[in-house]
């Protein structure tokens, strides 16, 4: 079965690394606000920015275009190796890539799909403000981790599935 969009199976154990390893310290930064503790403060190009809270009339600050900004990137870090690992990680090819996994693929993308659109759907219905932000935040990669958890675990349970059939 031809299936080039994997990525090759080699890459399958470092970006699971990194993607866990990113994950946990994303959830560090914000749950125990390390922000203020890390400053990875930069001037970063931006297309579309804001100068902080309150001042020039907008709610977010002046809003700035096409400009150097300063800017903590230790968030934009984590989130970009979050996404760039989590794809690889979930979509590198299995050490026996068969149809059979092909199809716990497929059934673990619809399902993944399927369940992050409900949560989203769920806030935001109940969630408002502020913190509706941060709910847009986890949706950048919350599909990626229900897929890798769902297909993991429906591979552990097809591995386990064969050695008690052998």
């Amino acid at each position: 079965m031809k299936t080039s969009y994997l990525f090759p199976h080699r890459f399958k154990a470092v970006s699971g690394v990194v993607f866990v390893t990113a994950f946990v310290l994303l959830l560090g930064y914000f749950i125990f606000n390390l922000e203020n503790r890390l400053n990875l403060t930069t001037k970063v190009f931006a297309l579309i920015g804001d100068t902080g809270f309150g001042g020039g009339g907008s709610l977010l600050g002046n809003q700035v275009y096409f400009k150097w900004i300063e800017n903590d990137i230790a968030d934009e870090i984590l989130i970009a190796l979050i996404i760039a690992s989590g794809i690889v990680f979930g979509f590198a090819k299995e050490k026996h890539e068969d149809e059979m996994v092909a199809s716990i693929r497929l059934h673990s993308l619809a399902w993944a799909t399927i369940a992050n659109y409900g949560i989203l759907l769920f806030c935001y219905l109940f969630i408002y403000g502020f913190t509706f932000f941060n709910v847009l935040m986890a949706a950048m990669f919350s599909q990626l981790i229900i897929f890798i958890v769902l297909f993991r675990f429906k591979m552990y349970r097809f591995y386990n599935t064969l050695q008690h059939e052998e």
